[in-house]
């Protein structure tokens, strides 16, 4: 059930992923594959692996996956049926797919997402990173969605892990643990290291702007060691005054 996945709560803001609706939502019918690829990460992943090599067969999907080759073929005939795959070819009589692009459009009361490849490509690493699955069933596609953005933005210097948190209204811990598996999945940063934090944590002072904070925070990480998650979850009342 879609249902079960999302979150109904009006959003104060828009992002790549999820926006304010309007009064008007519409109607979706036949769906029931689409959301099947965030409950189930087999499928999500043989979708994403027929994504990423523009083109395969079956056989070779079965030498690349965890299930089994009844359960492949089943998979790929129910893709197939949603329109998620097509068959392009035969190769010496084996078939061809290749994944088609999509952008399934779910509006709850005024609240708006969008579940797309990128998405379903990272949902289908839940069993590898517990803190997609655990976001996910505790707190909905929505705020999952969210969270993505956010961190995509985070790997540009636009928001820090504690806003994250705020925005999401995941807990701190949580926040951090998704910010480290979406680094790793999507190669977030400019090394394999783990995501910037901000000792600071934005705390306006005066007329600096948040850029100006996000710009100092990452000077001054090059130089000194980068804070465990407690540090830059700590209030910062404590902050040195001059």
């Amino acid at each position: 059930m879609v249902s079960s996945f999302v979150t109904l709560y009006k959003m104060s803001y828009d992002t790549e992923h999820v926006r304010n609706a309007g009064d008007t939502p519409r109607t979706i019918t036949g769906i029931s594959t689409f959301t099947e690829l965030l409950q189930n990460p087999s499928l999500a992943s043989l979708y994403t692996s027929i994504r990423r090599s523009t083109a395969a067969t079956g056989p070779e999907l079965i030498e690349t996956t965890t299930v089994s080759k009844k359960t492949v073929y089943d998979y790929l005939h129910k893709l197939e049926q949603a329109g998620l795959i097509s068959k392009v070819n035969d190769d010496g009589g084996t078939a061809v797919y290749t994944a088609e692009e999509f952008e399934l459009t779910l509006t709850v009361r005024e609240t708006e997402v969008s579940i797309t490849p990128e998405l379903i490509e990272v949902i289908a690493q839940k069993n590898e990173y517990p803190a997609i699955e655990r976001v996910l069933e505790d707190h909905g596609i929505v705020t999952f969605a969210l969270a993505y953005d956010l961190v995509k933005a985070h790997s540009e210097g636009n928001v820090t892990i504690r806003q994250i948190a705020s925005l999401t209204d995941l807990s701190a811990g949580t926040a951090y643990d998704l910010v480290e598996a979406l680094y790793s999945i999507l190669n977030l940063g400019d090394d394999e290291s783990s995501p910037t934090t901000y000792p600071a944590d934005i705390q306006q002072t005066g007329e600096n702007s948040t850029s100006d904070a996000h710009s100092e925070a990452r000077q001054d990480s090059s130089a000194t060691e980068e804070p465990a998650p407690e540090d830059w979850i700590e209030s910062t009342d404590d902050t040195e005054q001059d």
